[in-house]
């Protein structure tokens, strides 16, 4: 149902660039954009709902011995709506009636100095801040002076030091006086730090910048280093003598050197709060972006982050920083054990429709809630479902499309509510919106994902073929009107042909967003299946724009390989890769149709023999020996002296090799020589026994072995022919890649057709034969392609 006519609304109530960053500003650079924060309305979600309850926990909790530190994990894709649930957590505890401390790096740099400096904001960065650090520290003094104090039991001069160290705790005596009285120096605190900080190298500094921060005389020099800055001379003097980043541009060691100290001066600040109780944080955006740093920096910093983890979790910090998943996979198990993991998804439907209205509210200068509405509900769709001017079945279709990841949701909103408006336009009117159907969501889609032109897409696509060295068939094998349908979005690129009648094609086309588009690229990817030989037809799409997860599922079912959706920045590599994929998809299926036809043959070769051992079994029950035996013939050969006699199985000697055959290297034909020896062996074997015995039959047993190596003596003399063939017309010295696959091929078929024989039942030879006429048969083919080898290289 299409919104009211009566409503009609003015401004795109949508952001440009629907980014979400920490802090008050948008840190995009120098120039500004439109837009730029996508922060005008937070939607209520589980992962928003359980992050405020950590945080709320941790905020409540004061057990004995100290605040509990808590260090939260938002992992998730670009898109998910992190930063934002991040940045309600700093307006969250932003907006305490005693704010805490909190420190904000809003994503790390290899300059860490830099960002220290001008990026990261913490107390320093205000008048209130600062007093308040001020008091912190003071109030450290007092509690690591109280330590000292303890460490001492007595003194001569004050007598019993416990209520000393009680009221420096308690805050009724002044630290400075106590460390007058008592000849201390600042050495107190950093004897403290170096006992609660024993992997920060640099804490002698620390202790002694934080020591003279209650001098008015060094107030504005040591704050100018925390914030930073290169220490004045009257620090340099007394030992702090670098920033505690380096200068910008020095690069190389002193940029994994600064990564250090700034984490150092964190860790530091860190446990200054810890000591005294009170609560602290520590927010990081985007922390995935350490994964494009050099080795080097990427290492220190991660080491450098687990220390800081560590601190956190054991000093009563609150820790919360976004991270993509692969990111997450950077870091080591220790550091995993002290995370709570919050993993945020896309919206279902509802809360689509729930941002989409609380955007379209809060631009018109609203609460966020329906028109009508109480003060106080939550903004959300109209009771027809629309949100504004999107109806339900726009709502619908942007649900789908997008997935309900937020960022996609909004683009897609702003594009198509900028169309209707320039629609309006051209049409005379002020760029009004009344409705916004499905129609232009639709378009919007393919808008902001069909921005990269059809060229560069082929010219990714010609890249592959190079990379791969793809041969391009010599001519299409289906007629031209099924390789670009009249009308169609689709077309065939290329045809691939790496080995004759079996091609591989590919397929460009616009955005698949509907059920109709699926179905029509699914009917031409069938016809050009039927127009090829069953099982010899790969294809590859290609998609020059979006297509959801939902619908590459739906594709893969139908056309058999998941689409490829162009993205620029590696695209040609992905295209060979799939390419090979494919072909090898199409190398298995040849294989197993060379295995059909083989079993086939064998079947036919089987009922052949069958018949054949039957009429045997037959002439041998009707025949009477004579006193003395003579030799018989070869074996399925007719006795020519005896019209009644049997075909014989026992051979004296197995025949010549087929002319062919003398071609082959010594070593293989030899190997051929034996394995034809063994199974004439065999062969003799049971004809003698059946001979000596002199019973009026054969028995099954004996027929069954006579006819398996009848059969594999055939296929060992197939295969011999095959590999003097490949052996005659392969490159001497440098057999090409094909010919090597070739030759795999020919050995495969035999080791395949070999092991569904029952081998077994040959038996052993005996001397002087090694091996098992089984495993002769079945060492054979890797025999012939290690000698072979060997000597077609040499």
């Amino acid at each position: 149902m299409a919104p009211d006519s009566g409503d009609i609304w003015h401004s795109n109530p949508f952001p440009l660039s629907p980014v979400v960053r920490l802090g008050p500003s948008a840190d995009l650079g120098n120039v500004p954009v439109e837009a730029a924060d996508s922060g005008n309305a937070t939607i209520g979600t589980p992962t928003t709902t359980e992050l405020t309850g950590l945080v709320d926990d941790y905020l409540g909790s004061r057990p004995t011995g100290g605040r509990r530190g808590r260090v939260i994990a938002l992992v998730g894709e670009f898109g998910l709506g992190k930063s934002h649930a991040l940045r309600k957590v700093y307006a969250d505890l932003s907006g305490l009636p005693d704010p805490l401390a909190m420190w904000i790096m809003d994503e790390p740099v290899q300059d860490m100095g830099r960002m220290y400096r001008d990026r990261l904001r913490g107390p320093g960065d205000t008048p209130q801040g600062k007093r308040a650090f001020e008091e912190l520290v003071r109030n450290y003094y007092a509690y690591a002076t109280a330590n000292r104090v303890d460490t001492q039991g007595s003194d001569s001069r004050l007598g019993a030091l416990g209520e000393i160290a009680a009221g420096l705790r308690g805050g009724s005596l002044d630290p400075d006086k106590v460390v007058s009285a008592l000849r201390y120096d600042p050495e107190v605190i950093h004897a403290d730090l170096r006992g609660t900080l024993g992997e920060v190298t640099e804490h002698r500094r620390f202790a002694t910048a934080l020591a003279l921060l209650q001098d008015p005389s060094f107030n504005r020099m040591v704050w100018e280093w925390l914030n930073g800055g290169e220490p004045a001379e009257p620090l340099r003097e007394r030992g702090i003598t670098e920033a505690i980043g380096p200068a910008a541009g020095q690069g190389g060691h002193e940029d994994a050197a600064g990564i250090d100290r700034v984490f150092d001066a964190l860790a530091v600040q860190a446990v200054l709060h810890g000591r005294v109780g009170k609560p602290y944080a520590l927010l990081i955006d985007s922390l995935e972006k350490v994964l494009e740093w050099r080795d080097e920096h990427r290492r220190t910093f991660m080491d450098a982050f687990e220390r800081l983890v560590n601190i956190y979790a054991s000093r009563g910090g609150l820790l919360v920083f976004c991270v993509s998943p692969s990111g997450l996979g950077e870091l080591r198990q220790s550091v995993h054990e002290r995370l709570v993991q919050l993993w945020p998804s896309g919206f279902d439907e509802r809360l689509t429709g729930e941002l989409v209205a609380a955007y379209v509210h809060a631009g018109q200068g609203g609460s966020g809630a329906p028109p009508g509405a109480s003060p106080g509900t939550p903004p959300g769709p109209s009771p027809d479902g629309s949100a504004g001017p999107f109806d339900a079945e726009a709502l619908r279709l942007l649900y789908e499309l997008t997935e309900g990841v937020p960022r996609e949701v909004l683009k897609t909103c702003r594009q198509a509510w900028q169309l209707v408006e320039d629609k309006d336009r051209l049409e005379g009117g002020g760029g009004a919106v009344r409705d916004v159907p499905a129609a232009r969501v639709l378009q919007a889609v393919r808008d902001l994902h069909e921005g990269v032109a059809r060229r560069q897409v082929e010219a990714d696509v010609r890249k592959a073929l190079d990379i791969g060295q793809w041969r391009i068939a010599s001519r299409d094998p289906v007629p031209a009107r099924l390789s670009a349908p009249p009308g169609g979005r689709e077309e065939v690129l290329h045809w691939l042909s790496a080995v004759p009648n079996s091609y591989l094609a590919v397929i460009l086309t616009r955005s698949v967003l509907v059920a109709d588009d699926a179905e029509r690229i699914a009917a031409q990817v069938h016809s050009l299946r039927s127009a090829v030989r069953p099982g010899r037809c790969e294809v590859l799409l290609v998609v020059n724009g979006h297509v959801s997860q939902a619908m590459q599922d739906r594709l893969g079912r139908s056309i058999g390989s998941r689409p490829l959706v162009y993205r620029q920045g590696g695209f040609a590599e992905t295209v060979d890769e799939a390419l090979r994929k494919l072909d090898g998809r199409l190398a298995d299926g040849r294989r197993e149709d060379g295995l059909v036809q083989l079993g086939e043959r064998m079947r036919r070769d089987l009922e052949q023999q069958t018949t054949e051992l039957a009429e045997l079994r037959r002439a041998m029950a009707s025949w009477t020996p004579e006193p003395r035996p003579r030799a018989l013939p070869a074996a399925g050969e007719r006795s020519t002296s005896s019209p009644g006699a049997p075909a014989s199985v026992l051979v004296e000697s197995g025949p010549e090799p087929e002319p062919a055959a003398l071609d082959l290297p010594g070593p293989v034909r030899r190997r051929f020589q034996e394995a034809l020896a063994v199974l004439d062996t065999v062969t003799r074997r049971v004809a003698g026994t059946a001979v000596k015995r002199r019973t009026a039959a054969a028995t099954s047993a004996e027929l069954g072995v006579l006819g398996c190596a009848t059969l594999v003596r055939a296929l060992t003399e197939n295969f011999r022919g095959s590999v003097a063939a490949w052996h005659r017309a392969a490159v001497p010295g440098a057999p090409t890649e094909r010919q090597w696959g070739e030759l795999r091929r020919i050995c495969r078929e035999y080791e395949t057709a070999v092991e569904v024989l029952p081998v077994h039942l040959l038996g052993n030879p005996g001397p002087p034969h090694p091996l098992t006429a089984a495993r002769t048969v079945e060492v054979l083919a890797e025999e012939v392609w290690g000698t072979l080898s060997a000597a077609v290289v040499s």
